[in-house]
């Protein structure tokens, strides 16, 4: 039997820059994401989560963003002028599944969310390299049997209004606007999950397309719009599925002031299997 929802809201999904023709390894334009059997540019699997989290905060309000956490599994694509319903239903101690479906009830991206300390920090392994460095220039290759795991990753400082963080902020505001806390407008919790998509393609070349897979996210604090954050990582492990090249980073982003603002488990695909 399926639980009623206790929220839902529909979207007609849209993607910023699909286009583009200038970026060839950018799977999110059509030229790209066609090349690799798809049937058009992919819509950020962190567009939907941003499009979700009206209804998390409706639900969950303020004490998520100081101490909640969030799983977000990119299940199938998204294409543009596709229509979703993102709706949630109550899960055991005190969570909620969000789900975003198709017309054909498939759910296309699954988000879990909750309040307290989620349980896969038990293992999270931050990063000791603290100092900020420098962008990598050149990127190292990132590759099966090479990979460092294990390895700490550089600490970057991420400008609060860089392209990926616009467009999640923007996609958690639309139709709703803007997060708004004490009277502050802060950061959308999408843009963090987007902050390691940003830092991962910083940290490698992955010499080709790549997805973001999933993240999962522990919130513990705010951080007002326009403020830099720095992000610190670790490679936990890659792996390789279905012919896809999976890496998993645990991360850290850190507020302006020097305080953690959210911890991180960042999943992407960096060598992506034609379809």
């Amino acid at each position: 039997m399926t639980a009623t929802p206790a929220l839902e809201r529909t979207i007609t999904t849209y993607l910023e820059g699909r286009e583009r023709s200038d970026q060839p390894e950018n799977i999110h334009t059509d030229a790209v994401a066609l090349e690799m059997g798809y049937r058009g540019g992919l819509v950020y699997g962190t567009s939907v989560y941003g499009w979700a989290t009206p209804l998390i905060m409706d639900l969950l309000g303020e004490p998520w963003l100081r101490g909640g956490w969030a799983d977000v599994r990119v299940l199938r694509p998204v294409y543009a002028g596709e229509q979703l319903t993102i709706a949630a239903t109550p899960a055991p101690d005190g969570a909620y599944q969000v789900d975003a479906r198709d017309g054909d009830g498939r759910v296309r991206v699954a988000i879990t969310v909750g309040l307290g300390r989620a349980e896969w920090l038990e293992d999270h392994l931050p990063s000791k390299r603290l100092d900020t460095e420098p962008l990598p220039s050149p990127r190292p290759l990132l590759r099966l049997d090479t990979a460092p795991v294990g390895a700490d990753l550089p600490a970057l400082r991420a400008d609060a209004r860089d392209r990926l963080a616009r467009l999640f902020d923007e996609a958690s505001a639309h139709e709703r606007g803007p997060i708004v806390v004490d009277g502050r407008e802060v950061q959308s919790p999408a843009s963090f999950a987007g902050r390691m998509t940003w830092y991962t393609h910083a940290c490698w070349d992955y010499a080709g397309p790549s997805l973001h897979a999933r993240s999962l996210v522990q919130h513990l604090g705010v951080v007002d719009a326009g403020e830099p954050v720095t992000v610190t990582g670790r490679l936990r492990a890659v792996y390789e599925r279905n012919g896809h090249h999976y890496s998993e980073t645990d991360g850290v982003i850190f507020a302006a002031d020097g305080r953690e603002a959210a911890l991180t488990r960042h999943t992407s695909i960096f060598h992506v299997a034609k379809r």
